[in-house]
């Protein structure tokens, strides 16, 4: 019985619940105190997260209170070289600015910088080194370097991963994971949770959760809450966090990252120019910084003349040829509506659609409107490579999403917002959404 139920019982009576309260101190103070939902007894445990992705590699260190919802603090973060383009390259021997680095070299040329950024926040704590625990979680990119879609067998990836985490126990910190991580039962569903926490309190709230369209460098995942049983072999997995349990499906998409699918739609044959249909009117092969395929790098062949209808075309036969290698994600199962994130956001906000409310025709238009018209190669800061290929990837994004193979082709009403994954203000980045406190989530609810 608890002070407030001898109260409550014994209100008339000013001598027992004397008694009843002096018996209950007593008691009390000698006795343990149970652990509940809103009293962590767990340690902090400091960890940091280093995202090895298909176009760069990123590292956040928090400290987790493990409980029934881990309480997850992002202490600090670096987004690495921009000039990086993956640890898959330094696989490939083609790592670093020059392009010429192998996997020994991995360690001074990404992971130096990473650690280093994290030392003004360990010394400023009081935080060892060595009680860091950091984990390296590789995605689509390393998932492409293994036979049979890439070259290399699973002892050089085994290596490459162990010559990772020497050189972090090197550097003074504790090495944990150091692994390429499932697209299906890891990356996805991680943000899928940490999307549906920040933005709907699925786990805290009560609010019912959303699927999600996410669309990195190079896959594509999407995950969304079903009524089907939990089966792994059915793409359906248990998310349990915080008495909240649910039953979530998430496939991956390797090659339909925007990147790769841009890589493909460069290729195609014919037309055989390097894509030309797909960038602004008016850029000239010099400025094109091209793409890296298969050690070559490819540009557009002549002038683009940007041809919407051609290059919806490209990206849609791209689409539809990877479904029907691995099966579409029937999105009409999903209970819930869409949300996109990562390079579907970025999409819209690159050719200028309000990206809280997107639609298939306002996208379309401006697509046409900024990418079409003579001199439109003028309308985005040419020299840097993200704006040249705004074009590029925003057709690809309409056609994913809307286009004859697209996701909500039939159902152009069920994405209904795209949300910000990061926030930057006076020069600082705060990540809002990421696989990786996802991850933290899942692994240490208690």
């Amino acid at each position: 019985m608890t002070r407030a139920e001898a109260l409550r019982k014994n209100i008339n009576n000013a001598v027992y619940f004397a008694y009843a309260t002096a018996a209950l101190a007593a008691a009390l103070s000698a006795m343990p105190l149970a652990a509940t939902p809103a009293q962590a007894t767990e340690k902090p445990v400091y960890t940091a997260i280093v995202d090895a992705g298909s176009s760069g590699t990123s590292i956040a260190l928090y400290e987790v209170v493990p409980g029934p919802y881990p309480k997850i603090t992002a202490l600090a973060s670096d987004e690495g070289d921009d000039a990086e383009d993956g640890i898959d390259d330094f696989v490939n021997r083609v790592g670093g600015p020059k392009r010429d680095l192998g996997p020994d070299a991995v360690g001074d040329a990404v992971f130096r910088r990473l650690l280093d950024a994290l030392t003004p926040t360990l010394a400023a704590r009081g935080i060892a080194k060595s009680d860091v625990v950091v984990d390296v979680l590789a995605t689509a990119g390393m998932r492409g370097t293994l036979k049979p879609v890439g070259t290399h067998d699973q002892t050089e990836i085994d290596a490459f991963y162990a010559g990772i985490r020497a050189y972090i126990e090197k550097q003074g910190f504790k090495a944990g994971e150091a692994r390429t991580i499932d697209g299906n039962s890891e990356e996805g569903l991680w943000s899928w949770i940490d999307l549906n926490d920040h933005y709907r309190r699925a786990f805290t709230g009560g609010e019912a959760p959303v699927g999600v369209v996410e669309v990195g460098g190079s896959s594509m995942q999407v995950s969304y809450p079903t009524t089907a049983a939990p089966d792994p072999a059915q793409n359906v997995y248990r998310v349990a966090i915080n008495g909240s349990s649910y039953a979530v499906f998430n496939r991956t998409y390797i090659g339909l990252g925007q990147d790769d699918a841009r890589k493909a739609m460069r290729l195609e044959s014919p037309p055989a120019d390097g894509g030309a249909r797909c960038f602004p009117t008016g850029l000239e092969p010099a400025q094109d910084a091209g793409d890296l395929i298969k050690g070559e790098l490819v540009r557009i062949a002549h002038t683009a003349t940007f041809d919407a209808a051609a290059c919806e075309a490209s990206y849609s036969t791209i689409v539809e040829k990877r479904f029907a290698a691995v099966g579409a994600p029937a999105v009409n199962n999903s209970t819930g509506a869409f949300y996109g994130i990562a390079s579907v956001r970025y999409a819209f906000e690159e050719i200028g659609v309000p990206p809280a409310k997107p639609s298939e025709g306002a996208l379309s238009k401006a697509i046409e409107a900024k990418c079409v018209g003579a001199g439109a190669v003028a309308n985005f800061k040419i020299a840097k490579k993200y704006a040249q290929r705004a074009c590029a990837n925003a057709a690809y994004v309409d056609a994913l999403l809307y286009g004859r193979a697209g996701l909500f082709h039939e159902t152009p009403e069920r994405f209904v917002t795209t949300v910000a994954d990061q926030h930057r203000e006076g020069g600082r980045t705060t990540i809002l959404v990421s696989w990786s406190r996802g991850y933290l989530l899942q692994k240490y609810a208690r």
